[in-house]
């Protein structure tokens, strides 16, 4: 059984803000898989599911056993994380008034792409805010927000988040990601769901440079000793 250790899935042991994306065909497999890599850091990992309205979850889904602390966890629908352009807008305007065009100093261009984010999002980083190591928000259900929010924004939103000093992880389910050349770390879960998760298969696309999971090969979850020994505990073998 491979065991690596937490900082060869994740540059420097996610010490640093950056942004990572965990791709699959299972939406309640990717939550099991982000929650099992990212257990090493629990105490600075907070969630937001983006989940349809009446939405019943799959009885193997982490947050259906509450295995994740539900005081961790806001369920946001995606219609909720719109950006905020009008805010952003009028930022604009007054840093106009003071700077020449196109001169305005990084840190003031850095908060009105912070004012753009959607109000949760400024809300999740301020109030999760850690002043050594960077809080990790994970966003399950990402690709939910698929013609809700404008694809020409996304880029941007991953790039002022990692930059407002937080660590992004995406959890894309079940079509491709547009945009994930712009997070720092992919991963790809395939998978038919939790109940098989001996069987699924995990690999490193970009940003592992160390460890097994750094030869782009894919590896059984079932070798992987840190997260297999938190799935093979956490799972029930039925509903």
């Amino acid at each position: 059984m491979i065991d690596p250790a937490g900082d060869e899935f994740f540059s420097k042991g996610l010490g640093n803000p950056s942004s990572v994306l965990f791709s699959g065909t299972n939406r309640s497999l990717l939550k099991w898989v982000a929650f099992a890599s990212l257990a090493p850091y629990s105490s600075r990992v907070f969630w937001t599911d983006l989940r349809m309205p009446g939405e019943i979850l799959d009885p193997l889904d982490p947050m259906a056993l509450h295995v994740i602390p539900e005081d961790a966890v806001d369920v946001v629908p995606p219609g909720d994380l719109l950006p905020e352009e009008q805010d952003a807008r009028l930022a604009e305007a007054a840093s106009a008034t003071m700077f020449p065009s196109d001169e305005a100093p990084a840190s003031v261009r850095g908060i009105i792409e912070f004012i753009r984010m959607p109000w949760h999002t400024q809300q999740r980083i301020s109030a999760t805010f850690r002043p050594v190591e960077p809080a990790i928000l994970v966003c399950a259900n990402a690709d939910r927000l698929v013609g809700v929010f404008p694809d020409s924004a996304a880029a941007p939103l991953i790039r002022a988040i990692v930059q407002a000093g937080v660590v992004i992880v995406g959890l894309w389910g079940e079509v491709a990601c547009p945009f994930d050349s712009v997070f720092d770390v992919l991963f790809h879960i395939e998978g038919m769901g939790p109940s098989a998760w001996r069987d699924a298969t995990i690999t490193s696309r970009k940003g592992v440079s160390a460890g097994p999971l750094a030869t782009a090969t894919a590896h059984r979850l079932a070798d992987l000793g840190p997260i297999a020994r938190i799935l093979e505990k956490l799972i029930p073998t039925t509903p």
